[in-house]
């Protein structure tokens, strides 16, 4: 008789905590669905809003963003496809406060020469991280990085193309007021969309003009590191031979050594190739026009033709002249 009234108790006992339990489990399951649909990717607003308790509209633009650019930056360090790389290359070359059409201009440039590395297995252009640009941007990242993001979309696979290669797109930041023509330097280079180009404008920048001086005996020592075997005594010893057409530097005797004005120019640290020296006062004077090798696009000259209401496609006809924008898909 007990034993059957001790069943009685237990099956009561058992439906009791069953009753008790069973929303509990409910709940449990619930939660668990959508987390896994959250963590997989198939979740809704309000799933996720079930779970956290989180407005998803506070998130804004702000955490959007931010996931991006760290989105980006996971794809560089994973070896991304070329066009997830060209942010970083871009917003290096330059200016966040460039004009858009200069801007997306550089997107081009950028773009050829990254393919072009990748197809021959040369050096690519470099690339800042996404923490370097938030350190370049501060409190404009978010603006800067949806600036830079939304160029590189808008010319999406497009690059420079001559006769069915990519064309070298060399650019600089400002001219001596001309660029240069690459065959006066390189006579062997199959490259005649990389002529002299008339920028005045750049003659006026703030980065045009640029004058040093130097300690006789500092010269002298810093031409022998850069040529152990010119036996330069004298500062008088350095002559420039021949210029170009836009005045840079192409040929000079440095004591007994000979060399391009490029190879100088990187050896002593110079702004351009374009330079002068002389001595006055008892020093050597430096004077250089332009910065960088003045072959290509001038990116001063492009910010002014983009302010003046040229397209990036005309700036390119410009400084590449010849030159075919095709979109990298339909190279063969």
């Amino acid at each position: 008789m007990r034993g059957k009234i001790q069943k009685k108790i237990d099956a009561l006992l058992s439906a009791v905590i069953i009753v008790i339990l069973l929303p509990l489990f409910v709940v449990i399951i619930g939660q668990r669905m959508q987390l896994e649909e959250l963590l997989y990717g198939n979740s809704q607003t309000e799933g996720i809003e079930g779970i956290t308790g989180m407005n998803t509209e506070r998130m804004g633009t702000e955490t959007m963003e931010l996931a991006d650019a760290e989105a980006a930056k996971a794809a560089e360090a994973n070896g991304a496809e070329p066009e997830g790389l060209l942010v970083g290359i871009v917003a290096k070359e330059i200016s966040a406060d460039a004009p858009e059409e200069a801007v997306l201009a550089q997107c081009v440039i950028a773009r050829t020469n990254l393919y072009d590395a990748k197809e021959k297995g040369t050096a690519e252009p470099e690339a800042i991280t996404v923490e370097e640009m938030k350190k370049l941007w501060g409190e404009r990242f978010e603006e800067c990085y949806q600036y830079m993001e939304g160029c590189v979309v808008r010319t999406k696979g497009e690059v420079l193309m001559w006769k069915e290669d990519y064309a070298y797109a060399a650019y600089h930041a400002v001219s001596a007021g001309s660029t240069r023509d690459i065959t006066e330097l390189y006579r062997e280079a199959d490259m005649p969309y990389l002529k002299a180009q008339a920028c005045e404008e750049d003659a006026v920048a703030e980065e045009y003009l640029a004058v040093s001086y130097m300690e006789p005996e500092a010269f002298v020592e810093a031409c022998n590191r850069l040529f152990a075997d010119c036996g330069v005594c004298d500062a008088e010893e350095v002559v420039i031979e021949t210029r170009d057409a836009a005045g840079y530097v192409t040929a000079m005797k440095v004591g007994e050594a000979s060399c391009d004005g490029e190879t100088f120019r990187e050896g002593m640290g110079l702004k351009s190739a374009c330079f002068s020296l002389a001595k006055v006062d008892g020093k050597v004077r430096i004077v250089t026009r332009g910065l960088g090798h003045g072959f290509g696009l001038s990116q001063n000259m492009a910010k002014v033709m983009a302010e003046e209401g040229s397209s990036y496609t005309e700036i390119l006809a410009y400084f590449f002249p010849g030159t075919e924008l095709c979109n990298v898909s339909d190279r063969k």
